[in-house]
């Protein structure tokens, strides 16, 4: 049996600017599920740590957080903590992955293939670093082979598995599943997307690849809880992964609807019900929809302060008015000849997506005449 704790995508000293107000509280939020992630790999005994890239950002990454993980990875030691960089920490001579003094426990993959062999756990750990940050091509198309006489093989690699679905990612270092397939792998380390993802092997009812998601939400996009993969592989090379939450604090999306909302008051009672089973240490984006009264508009601002008790809040104002689409639209005038012309774009949309878009455009048009109508 063969055990391995799999991450990646964690960005330390990334910029995030939308969390300028709390930037460092949140650094040392990275820094702690780090430590986590350490702990795990020791409380599983676990025979590595697989890391597949955008671990420190080789753009404002600082040395004292280089420091920080060499020391956290020779702590680690004798465990091998294998490193393949991507295109935001690529190999180069004056990243700190070559410019510190790193234990011997800690593995580097490079633009040249690297096989690091464990012949005391029948294992050979593969992988393949960005030489830089804008990689086109599939680096497998100079992968060299499997060595033979292991009984074991893992790959680490930050890559773009290449399928229909959309992801906000560049497609850097672009690669096909039945190219994974034909390498022989047991398991491919993957880093670069940060939505988890795990994928089966063309002819093998298991998984044989996976993206763990970033292990610290970065944006709102990330929110729920963020995870590693735990992997065990037997010695008949069934393999099993199971995600394990590290995040010190999650991101949550909110919606909630101030229908019949006509003073800020009202607002901020309705909030505080909404918002009672939230934890206050968490990131909380909330964007206010649905009808309100015409003559309200929430103020931003003093509703950030009054539920500043959360570590972060911040809010997105998507409500409109409740104005008479319809008696605009009969008086005529500008406003009406407007909605009219939405709604007549509606009807003759092609799909729900663009229908979608119109009543979006709807919304907004609306928004701006709750300001004009009383």
């Amino acid at each position: 049996m063969l055990s391995f704790i799999h991450t990646a995508d964690v960005h330390l000293d990334a910029p995030l600017q939308s969390l300028s107000g709390v930037y460092e509280l949140r650094q040392d939020d990275f820094r702690s599920t780090m430590r986590r992630i350490r702990d795990l790999v020791w409380d599983k005994q676990a025979d590595f740590w697989l890391i597949a890239g955008d671990l420190l950002e080789y753009h404002g990454g600082r040395r004292s957080t280089a420091i920080f993980l060499r020391d956290l990875f020779a702590s680690l030691a004798p465990v091998p903590v294998c490193i393949a960089p991507g295109n935001h920490d690529p190999w180069r001579s004056d990243s700190f992955y070559q410019t510190l003094d790193w234990s011997s426990n800690v593995y580097w993959f490079t633009p040249e293939w690297g096989a690091f062999e464990f012949p005391e756990k029948s294992c050979v750990v593969y992988g393949w670093g960005f030489p830089h940050p804008h990689v086109y091509e599939s680096p497998l198309d100079t992968f060299p082979g499997k060595l033979n006489g292991y009984q074991h093989h893992l790959m680490v690699l930050h890559a773009s598995i290449l399928t229909s679905a959309k992801d906000d990612h560049h497609p850097y270092a672009p690669v096909s599943l039945q190219e994974l397939a034909k390498t022989g792998m047991d398991y491919v380390a993957l880093g670069h997307i940060h939505k988890p993802a795990q994928f089966p092997h063309p002819e093998k009812r298991q998984p044989f690849a996976a993206y763990p998601g970033s292990p610290e939400g970065l944006t709102a996009k990330e929110a729920g809880p963020r995870c590693v993969l735990f992997g065990e592989l037997s010695d008949s090379g069934t393999l099993t992964l199971s995600p394990i939450a590290v995040e010190q604090r999650q991101i949550c999306k909110r919606e909630i609807v101030l229908g019949g909302i006509e003073t800020m008051e009202q607002c901020i009672e309705r909030l505080e019900g909404e918002l009672a089973e939230e934890k206050e240490s968490d990131l909380l984006y909330i964007t206010l929809t649905g009808e309100r009264s015409a003559h309200f508009v929430p103020a931003i601002e003093v509703l950030k302060q009054k539920f500043s008790r959360f570590f972060l809040i911040q809010f997105t104002d998507q409500t409109w008015p409740d104005v008479d689409a319809d008696k605009l639209i009969a008086d005529g005038g500008v406003w009406g000849r407007w909605l009219a012309k939405l709604a007549e774009w509606e009807e003759q949309a092609a799909d729900e997506e663009m229908r979608e878009k119109i009543r979006e455009a709807r919304k907004e048009a609306l928004a701006r005449i709750g300001g004009s109508v009383r």
